[in-house]
């Protein structure tokens, strides 16, 4: 019987076949994991007696091309020492409690922003208690100070003492210590959304992968994104990697540093602001002048895989991958629109003044604190997700206008009325439009509320309360009116009776002719949103011509 010879290197190919885009953005995290590595050794911040394998002169126990990277045991029975030394590495947990991954980052995060980053993970690769150990009592941290007096956002975290994929190394070596040649089960923790297909044929029916692809799938924490959008759903970010030595570069970028970049609207809108803060990276952008100076083809911004995790009316124990959207490499039209999109709509660190009661009786005391909390747009995600799959930004913004939140169980359309200003500012910015028409069918619209509030204004100079309330109600008829139309006929009507009634509009007067192919049977809907559009947008003259929210909350 011939015997058999244990390797004594490993080689993951990136576009190897059975490499998903998951394993290649693992296989990413992990050239990522050795750079940083490479990067504390050689500034003396890594004993050598924690390399996975002692450097020989100046080369290195591995090798990272373009695509692929080769780890080097130097002998087969070195690989579980090899192993053991670039797990302690790649997956540590601070004396804070808090879970830090070198391969994301360049710097030393501030603990807010690994807070964050730990519940992101938490909703994602480590949701089950048996994969990670956390303490009971919660621990706060805060972001510096928004200034005047002003507290940093707190963030509550549980002390992570340990977590998989520390001991992830035992899963590829035998008892000799060298590496397995056969499969290795793969499970949700590593492999978000894999499951095993029945559970009366476990053993048959689990994913399965050989250590030159398993090992990518471990790193898959280091290489993508995960971020909360509140307490129980977050945004999985899996960048398309095709190039490990640009993606050396890219990583770190992704990494969101300020309260604001820590938590994301949607799947979408993690992705686009990610996106973001790759083009305006410095760092990234001399990478890519270097290469341009070789004579190499310039990296543009990757693509990216966004997921949602949420709980589910089958599952709601746990966060299951319910969506999966592809934001291809954006070009700087996509990005610039949606860059507006986040300048006007942004999300928003806000104090409230909360009042705290303590003794009883004569010894009662009142004392008031700020708490300072994020709040975020409402009208972004749905910019975000149709910049994303190519549609027009404001594409479905009737359903805004009719869904109710599940957080909270309110309607959306209460909660966009804080935004009219900054969708006002932003709908001026005519780089936003497509064709002209787009903007004429809001102007009219807004024409003709200046002139139906003008006209209620006069009706009621005397009587304040009345005025406001016949506002409100103006609102609402057309609101109800744009949003309630299931038909090209209902919504001509609608819009038709909302300009007879305003009276003179020098806007439809000059480009009636613009709006009139928008008001066609195939493109009524997109009038619909226009109009609803403007009916949120109008900002009146100055003094309080609107609907002004209640909620003084948000």
């Amino acid at each position: 019987m011939a015997r058999i010879v244990k390797p004594d290197r490993l080689t993951m190919n990136l576009f190897a076949p059975g490499m998903s885009v998951l394993h290649r953005a693992g296989l990413g995290g992990l050239a990522c994991t050795l750079k940083a590595m490479e990067r504390q050794a050689k500034n003396g911040l890594l004993p050598p007696s924690k390399l996975p394998a002692p450097f020989d002169g100046d080369k290195l126990p591995w090798d990272i091309d373009e695509q692929s990277v080769t780890l080097k045991f130097g002998k087969p029975e070195n690989a579980k020492d090899y192993l053991k030394k670039l797990f302690e590495f790649a997956f540590t947990i601070r004396k804070d409690g808090l879970i830090f991954l070198p391969g994301q980052h360049t710097t030393d995060p501030s603990a807010a922003v690994l807070a964050d980053l730990q519940t992101g993970l938490t909703l994602t690769f480590l949701q089950h208690g048996k994969v990670r150990k956390l303490v009971e009592e919660a621990t706060s941290v805060s972001y510096d100070p928004e200034g005047e007096g002003v507290p940093g956002v707190l963030v509550e975290y549980r002390k992570c003492t340990s977590f998989k994929h520390q001991i992830g190394w035992k899963d590829f070596v035998d008892r000799q210590g060298c590496l397995v040649t056969g499969n290795i089960k793969v499970d949700g923790p590593i492999s978000p959304g894999t499951v095993v297909r029945h559970a009366a044929y476990s053993s048959d029916t689990a994913a399965k992968d050989p250590p030159e692809r398993m090992l990518p799938l471990y790193f898959a924490i280091v290489g993508t994104l995960a971020l909360p959008v509140n307490r129980g759903v977050a945004a999985l970010l899996v960048p398309d990697v095709n190039n490990l030595l640009d993606f050396i570069y890219d990583r770190p970028s992704l990494t969101p540093t300020t309260a604001i970049d820590c938590q994301v609207a949607n799947a979408a809108d993690g992705a686009l602001r990610a996106q973001i803060r790759l083009r305006n990276d410095p760092i990234r952008a001399s990478h890519i002048r270097a290469k341009a100076r070789k004579a190499m083809a310039g990296s543009e911004i990757p693509g990216c895989y966004a997921m949602t995790f949420t709980p589910t009316s089958w599952a709601n124990q746990q966060k299951s991958r319910v969506a999966t959207i592809f934001v291809p490499p954006s070009d700087d039209k996509r990005l610039d629109r949606f860059s507006r999109a986040l300048a006007h709509l942004p999300p928003r660190v806000q104090t409230r003044t909360l009042s705290e009661r303590t003794g009883k009786g004569r010894r009662k005391t009142v004392s008031e604190r700020p708490e300072v909390f994020r709040v975020d747009s409402v009208i972004r995600p749905l910019i975000a997700e149709n910049l994303a799959l190519g549609r027009l930004w404001y594409a479905g913004f009737a359903r805004l206008m009719t869904a109710i939140d599940p957080a909270t169980r309110k309607p959306y359309r209460d909660r966009i009325l804080y935004e009219r200003k900054g969708l006002h500012d932003m709908m001026a910015d005519q780089t936003m439009w497509e064709h002209a028409r787009e903007e004429t069918i809001v102007r009219a619209v807004h024409e003709a509320l200046r002139s139906r509030y003008g006209q209620i204004a006069e009706e009621n100079k005397n009587n304040p309360a009345a005025r406001k309330n016949r506002w409100k109600s103006e609102y609402d008829r057309w609101r109800l009116a744009f949003a309630g139309a299931k038909t090209a006929n209902q919504f001509r009507r609608s819009l038709c009776d909302l300009f007879s009634r305003a009276g003179n509009n020098p806007v439809l007067k000059e480009h009636w002719q613009d709006i009139l192919p928008l008001l066609r049977a195939d493109c009524w809907q997109q009038a619909r949103d226009l109009a609803l559009l403007g009916l949120c947008s109008y900002a009146g003259r100055g003094d309080s011509e609107v609907v002004e929210p209640t909620d003084s909350t948000n």
